[in-house]
């Protein structure tokens, strides 16, 4: 399993409840491998989930969903680091 950690390098648990814990609640970062999420604000009431894969180009893939489509925005997340793990 995939090792996390948020931005102050303390180690978050793979799984769905703790990763969105942590972005909601917590620093608001979580990174593992080659993929990390983290929120970003908008405005003053809008927030996004950025989601980051570095696939070794130029410059990272960002994929970016709004606050209230968090289940997508984990789905991808877990998607894309069991993706690295694999390789």
């Amino acid at each position: 399993m995939e090792q996390l950690f948020n931005k102050n390098g303390i180690t978050v648990k793979n799984n769905l409840k703790a990763i969105q814990e942590e972005l909601l609640r917590g620093t608001g970062f979580v990174m593992g491998g080659k993929v990390s999420a983290f929120m970003q604000r908008e405005s003053l009431h809008e927030k996004n989930i950025m989601i980051s894969v570095d696939r070794g180009q130029l410059a990272p893939t960002e994929t970016k969903f709004v606050a209230g489509r968090i289940k997508e925005a984990l789905e991808l997340f877990q998607r894309e680091l069991n993706n690295h793990k694999e390789k």
